[in-house]
């Protein structure tokens, strides 16, 4: 019965000899060492890319979230500002009308005792008037440098003129007007020290619908200003407020009141670009070569607004990072994840070197094969005897072209045959089988490493002949291999 399996290549080894690891390094070629080390050092620094883009879009987005956080809160604070002074104008409205109503000189007296107070517990408002239909001011309460007073007669000056005059009196009864912030003016010339106010004023009538004239407030700018916190953060962010036009009214004393003051500095003379983009309602952020800037519009109009109330302007506020503080946030990141990386490149660069040793080895030994391999095809080619190897269950692995001569078999017809159901006769082959066991239980065996002059075999076709035979056991691999040398002794 034929025994056929599938076996590796008997001739392969496991290991070469090496002269050791150090000798391997030395014998690396640079081209060898860049095939290897060049992808893992594009796959490192490719990671290392992506980690300082991570780390600093995170830097970044912790400045959007700070700046976008204080914004909100400078846009809650100004929204509320303005309706307190809201509701303090109609209060003042009610008791104005109320003294004039009653065409009674003390009352007039009375009224001006309370806007005094006013002036004087509210520390919002520096101004107080009631301003006739002629723009001529009947009564003006103010607060000079922390003292509240009633301005005499004499003081009293024309305001018909002024936009916010003339733009309050065309208003109906219970709407309001509110200017846009600027340095407040006493006679025609802006008041040292200065001043930044926010006028609120609303008209009053009499019961016949006649107009008596309007109430002002004149709020500091500072309690609107005051809402954007400029020193909250000592990272380096600048902070500021400019009005509709691109003036500053609150960054660096030396650039704000472009509109009003001879130097004529303003946001949009300074970042041109990044004002273009902010009118054309780009939304935030912004970056230029300036920096990052954060902003928000707001308005002064009352969050809860008692009246129609027409607002004059706007306010943007801007958080700027700037460039310096970017490039110093980079250059931070790069250093700290460089101080972790050029270790690890390192570790990289002598792994790389020991994987093209490794690489070597492996090619050194792949040709050794390949060397011995030309020359063991070559000894069984021109052996002048048959040549028969097989393994420790019987089964051919070599046949050479002489045993195939001799015994009558094509190479395929004895792959993976038995070399007892092949070559041996049948009334031998029990002792064949029992021979083998014994020598695979105790290393000895009746025929091994021994030279037998004479052995009958057998030829293909069961024809019986004499041959002379040595066998001779080898391990080879961890495989245990048994190689036969036959010669035919037919006369």
């Amino acid at each position: 019965m034929k025994k056929q399996t599938q076996e590796q290549d008997w001739w392969s080894a496991d290991d070469q000899p090496s002269g050791g690891l150090l000798q391997d390094l030395t014998k690396v070629s640079v081209p060898r060492y860049l095939a290897v080390v060049v992808p893992l050092t594009v796959v490192f620094l490719l990671g290392f890319l992506l980690e300082y883009r991570a780390e600093v879009g995170a830097e970044r987005a912790r400045f959007l979230t700070q700046e976008s956080s204080i914004i909100e809160r400078a846009v809650r604070r100004i929204q509320r500002e303005a309706e307190i002074a809201s509701g303090d104008l109609f209060f003042v409205r009610d008791l104005v009308a109320g003294a004039l109503d009653a065409d009674d000189p003390s009352q007039l007296a009375a009224l001006e005792r309370s806007l005094l107070a006013l002036v004087r517990h509210r520390a919002g408002y520096f101004q107080v008037r009631l301003i006739g239909a002629t723009g001529q001011e009947i009564i003006r309460v103010e607060d000079l440098s922390g003292t509240a007073r009633v301005a005499p007669a004499s003081e009293l000056q024309n305001k018909g003129d002024r936009p916010y005059f003339r733009d309050t009196m065309g208003l109906r009864v219970g709407e309001a007007f509110v200017s846009p912030m600027e340095l407040n003016i006493e006679r025609g010339v802006v008041e040292e020290p200065r001043r930044s106010v926010v006028r609120l004023a609303t008209p009053i009538d009499d019961e016949a619908g006649r107009r008596h004239g309007i109430v002002v407030l004149n709020a500091r700018g500072e309690r609107f200003l005051r809402a954007f916190e400029l020193n909250a953060d000592r990272a380096g962010v600048q902070r500021m407020i400019v009005d509709p036009e691109g003036y500053w009214l609150q960054h660096r004393p030396e650039v704000e009141w472009g509109f009003m003051l001879e130097h004529g500095r303003s946001f949009q003379r300074t970042f041109p670009d990044v004002w273009e983009r902010m009118t054309e309602g780009q939304p935030g952020p912004i970056e230029s070569s300036d920096g990052l800037f954060f902003f928000e519009t707001v308005s002064q109009r009352p969050s809860a607004a008692r009246a129609d109330t027409h607002v004059r302007g706007f306010w943007i506020l801007i958080s700027l990072v700037p460039r310096a503080l970017l490039d110093d946030i980079a250059v931070r990141t790069a250093t700290r994840l460089l101080v972790i990386a050029m270790p690890l490149l390192f570790t990289l660069l002598l792994v790389g070197w020991l994987l093209a040793a490794a690489l070597e080895r492996r090619r050194a030994a792949h040709e050794a094969l390949q060397r011995l391999e030309r020359v063991r095809s070559k000894l069984m080619t021109a052996a002048l005897d048959g040549i028969v190897v097989m393994n420790e269950k019987g089964i051919v692995l070599e046949f050479n072209p002489m045993a195939q001569r001799i015994f009558g078999y094509t190479p395929g017809e004895v792959q993976g045959m038995l070399v007892a159901d092949l070559i041996i006769p049948p009334t031998h082959r029990e002792a064949h089988r029992v021979g083998l066991e014994h020598y695979l239980a105790t290393g000895e065996g009746p025929i091994i490493d021994k030279h037998i002059d004479e052995l009958t075999a057998m030829r293909k076709g069961g024809a019986e002949f004499p041959v002379e035979l040595t066998v001779c056991p080898m391990m080879i691999a961890g495989k245990q291999l048994f190689f036969g040398f036959l010669r035919d002794l037919t006369p």
